[in-house]
Formats: C-alpha cells, structure tokens, sequence
C-alpha cells in the first residue's frame, strides 16, 4: 500500500508502544488526561436522556444541523457571557464532535503544506499531531510562568514572516504544565498579535477547572479583530465519552468552518447535543463542577504531600493551580523515557515529557496526572514512583 506522507509525520513508535503497556488493567496509570470517572452525574445523565427521548425522541435519533442544535449554541454563549462579561451569540458558535475535531477542522481551514504554526511549549500532545498531520513546519515558542514571552514570539514572527498561518495557545491550566497565563500577559498577548494577520488557536478545555476563587478571562474577550478562535468543551467538566464541544469565532470564520463540517461528518451526535442542552437548563451544572474542583484540588494536595515525603529534592516542580496535570523536571542529562521503563516494570505509568514539544524537546521532564486516580492509588503509585526515581538519580 502507498500512503500518504504524512503519516510519516505522525509516528512515535517507541511513545506508542510505551502507552500500550500504560493501559494495562493492572496498572496505576497517571498518564490519562481524563477526569475522575466517579464525578460523572450518571442519574441526572441518565433523566436528561430519558426527557430528551420522551419529548423530541425523532429529532433526537435523526440528523442535526451543521451547526448543531440551537438551544444548546444559544445555552453556550449564554454562558460565556455570564462566566466572562462577554457579548457571544448563537452565531458565533458551531457544535463539534469534541474539541479534537475543532483542532483538526483548524488544520483543514488555515494550514497549507510548508506553512508555519507556533506552538506554546510545552504544550499538548494531540494538538502537536493533529495539526502537523496538514504538513506545516511546527514552531517552538517558549513560556515563562506568565505565559507565551512576548520577546520570543515577536523573534519567532519576525524570523518566519508571512510562512505563519496559525499559533496554537492553552491559556488556562493548560496540558501538560498546568500553568496559567496572567491577565497582563493575556492582553499583551493579544494587543500584540493584533498586528499580525494570523489565527489565534485558543484551547480552553481547562478554563473552568481553577482551584481559586476567579476565572480567568479568555483571549478572545480581548479580541477586537477577530482573529481569536475559542474552543470549548464539556470533555473535562462533565465527561469525555458525549463528543460535546465547540467552536467560538466570529461569523465569517465560524461560516468556513462550517462548510468544512458538513463534509467531515455531517453533523455532531443529536442526542448528546439535546442531553447536553438540558442538562445545562434542568439540572446543576454550576454546582458539579464546584464539586469536581474541589475533589482535584485534594488529590493535587495529596499528591503534593506525597512527593514531598518520597521524591527526592533534586526533583522540581510547580503547584498546580488548576487543571488536572503536575508537571515534573529531573535533572538535567536525565531522560524521563528510561525512568518511565523502570516504572512500568512496577507498574506505574505516567508521560515522558519530550513528546510534548514540537522542536527541541527537552528530555528531562514527565507529565503525570492527579485527577483520574483514587486517594489510596495515588499514595501508592507515587510512593512506588518515588522510590524508582530515587534509584534513578543516584
């Protein structure tokens, strides 16, 4: 068979066989990125399908539009308005099959072969290989603990010029690092690709999972040119397995992206849509993720405890502030893919570091996640992946 060149863009075998043997049902895995399947609200999932059956059953089992159903576009800006003093409408936005469609529908609208995306480095894995399945040349744009640094974007566009179509950001909590953008640098941010014409890829999947009291505003509340795509899902605050997420833009990008959904599947699941609509409107959505916040939020002191009691202090990292992910550095010259051999014989898993950079990777860092694991597993699996680190850097 003759395939197409990119696939040969996509293989990471060794990081492939690797998760395989992660997945193993006796292992304690932190190398998910899934929220705690014990905070799904399964009853009330359960009612709102039974009500969406009960009173649009047909509509419900048959095609949606392009679009996706409107009173679930209309519940969604009508959010974003009340979570971040925006003024969204239904028209701006397109419901998507999960927000790695968004990604992949971002790669078919701007991407040519040969052009230019920058990426925030770290930054996520599934990003990374969507979009360089449309055969652009990824850029590294390093972070600080604010945000993307100004000074290496500008040096980076001044560098790659009109090559640049696209930069791809997570500003909040964002996978793997779990760091989150300052106010400040989100408006600099802004005000500085304002000048540029280049679409600004905004992931927010983590945007509601803050341990503190405020959210964040997103980059496209700053956006007056409209060069800002916002995606949104549910997949992190109410659960993966629906495919519910979605694209804000303004309407004459949100139109392109349009067309280009109608030919990939037609139209996102009916049903999910419906249930997602109202389960927003009948039951209580606000309240579910205060109580998911509130369960990561001890996990990630749990296991903050713990790798202060075991791990040793040549080990570094940042406290989490949100999201679902820490964010560990071993020493320089250390390669986090051998540490992770050494764990899988003892069967803990996590993410070596280097598969999250798209040039240049560092070597030296591992990505483990505190959301999915219960208490007791997390104590355990820590404990045991201190200990191997320990031997490790000796």
């Amino acid at each position: 068979m003759r395939f197409a060149h990119r696939m040969s863009r996509l293989e990471d075998k060794e990081l492939l066989s690797l998760m395989e043997l992660a997945e193993a049902p006796d292992m304690i895995s932190f190398s998910g990125g899934f929220p705690s399947p014990e905070t799904y609200p399964i009853q009330d999932i359960k009612e709102s399908f039974v009500k969406v059956l009960d009173e649009a059953g047909k509509e419900a089992l048959s095609y949606s539009s392009a679009s996706g159903f409107t009173p679930l576009r209309e519940s969604i800006a009508d959010r974003m308005n009340r979570l971040f003093n925006m003024t969204v409408t239904k028209d701006e936005i397109i419901i998507t099959g999960g927000s790695q469609q968004a990604l992949d529908l971002s790669g078919m609208l701007f991407i040519d072969e040969g052009d230019v995306i920058l990426f925030e480095t770290p930054s996520y894995l599934g990003a990374l290989n969507a979009l360089k399945a449309y055969e652009a040349e990824l850029v590294a744009v390093p972070t600080d603990k604010d945000g993307i640094e100004i000074e290496a974007l500008k040096a980076a566009i001044d560098k790659y010029g009109d090559r640049i179509k696209l930069i791809y950001v997570i500003p909040d909590y964002q996978n793997p690092t779990s760091r989150c953008w300052s106010n400040q640098r989100r408006r600099e941010f802004v005000e500085f690709m304002s000048n540029y014409e280049i679409a600004v890829l905004e992931d927010a999947a983590y945007a509601e999972l803050a341990f503190g009291d405020t959210l964040k505003k997103p980059l496209i509340s700053f956006d007056h040119k409209g060069q800002v795509v916002y995606c949104g899902t549910f997949s992190k605050t109410f659960c993966p397995g629906l495919r519910v997420a979605w694209i804000c833009a303004q309407k004459d990008i949100k139109e392109k992206y349009l067309l280009l959904k109608s030919s990939v599947d037609l139209s996102t699941s009916a049903i999910a849509q419906r249930q997602m609509d109202y389960y927003m409107n009948h039951c209580d959505y606000d309240g579910h993720i205060k109580k998911i916040v509130s369960l990561y939020k001890s996990r990630r002191d749990l296991m903050m405890q713990t790798i202060a009691e075991h791990f040793p202090d040549t080990v570094s990292y940042e406290v989490p502030e949100g999201g679902l992910f820490l964010w560990l550095s071993l020493p320089e010259g250390k390669n986090s893919r051998e540490l992770l051999l050494l764990a899988l014989k003892e069967k803990v898993a996590f993410v070596p570091g280097g598969s999250f950079y798209p040039e240049n990777a560092k070597n030296n860092e591992m990505r483990i996640n505190f959301s999915n694991m219960s208490e007791e597993t997390i104590i355990k699996g820590m404990t045991i992946l201190g200990r191997i680190t320990t031997e490790y850097l000796r």
